[in-house]
């Protein structure tokens, strides 16, 4: 508490609290030297707010409202600061049934997010922080236990470069059953032969900014991903998957597809 509190209400919380006759004792006790408490003592009595009473330091009343304000200031600053910390150590999940505050909740990863259950038991459980309707989002701490989660997988797709022809030299029936094979969550494009192939395919593509770290981290939610693109985006998408999995505890598993 000596390290918290300015050197000024350390010492009038002691002379509240504690009996001192001598400058050495308050010295020792919150880590000063004698001449400098000597100095903080001098200026609160010139303030008014310590007096000396039968060889005893102690607070006049003013010095104990003085001490009380900034007590209550400082607890409304600990508490606003607890309270952000409190949103830190909080998560967002999707209430999957009616949630009431306080109560212990199951957690499942589900189309790549995390739902929270009351009856729906499974390994990791939290704390609601708050009331949910089911669908709506609800806030969780104190999260314990494994939640499940099996790694989607990158499915590659490398078309011609545009030097070689681009979209007008995919096979684009090949390609269109190939993709009715994969069990696709989301789809994204590399580049602007990627569009017009979906297009000519009637193809809706649900990314095409930051492609490939999209990619990976749609996987990590666990969905399955198709990325779609020039041959030579495509071999850097691999290099970057390649990199992942080098320092990655869970590899995410990718398919390499020429769609010529």
């Amino acid at each position: 508490m000596h390290e918290i509190l300015p050197k000024k209400y350390t010492i009038l919380m002691e002379v509240a609290t504690e009996e001192y006759h001598t400058l050495n004792q308050i010295a020792e006790k919150i880590g000063i030297t004698r001449q400098g408490v000597y100095e903080y003592l001098k200026k609160m009595r010139g303030e008014g707010l310590i007096e000396i009473i039968d060889g005893k330091y102690k607070p006049t009343v003013k010095g104990v409202e003085v001490l009380f304000s900034y007590l209550d200031e400082l607890d409304k600053y600990l508490n606003e600061k607890r309270e952000k910390l409190n949103m830190i150590k909080c998560s967002p999940a999707i209430a999957g049934e009616d949630i009431l505050k306080g109560e212990r909740v199951f957690l499942q990863m589900k189309n790549g997010y995390l739902y929270a259950y009351k009856n729906k038991k499974t390994l990791a459980t939290a704390e609601a922080i708050e009331n949910a309707s089911m669908g709506e989002d609800v806030g969780i701490k104190n999260i314990e236990g494994i939640i499940e989660l099996s790694l989607g997988k990158i499915f590659l797709i490398s078309l011609p470069s545009i030097t070689r022809g681009g979209s007008k030299k995919v096979n684009l029936e090949k390609l269109r059953k190939k993709l009715e094979e994969i069990e696709i969550d989301k789809i994204g494009i590399t580049d602007i032969v990627g569009k017009i192939t979906l297009k000519k395919l009637k193809r809706i593509y649900d990314f095409e900014f930051s492609p490939i770290q999209t990619s990976i981290e749609i996987a990590q939610k666990g969905l399955n991903v198709v990325l779609v693109g020039d041959e030579k985006e495509i071999k850097y998408a691999v290099s970057k998957i390649e990199e992942y999995n080098a320092n990655a505890i869970d590899e995410i598993k990718y398919e390499l597809w020429n769609a010529e």
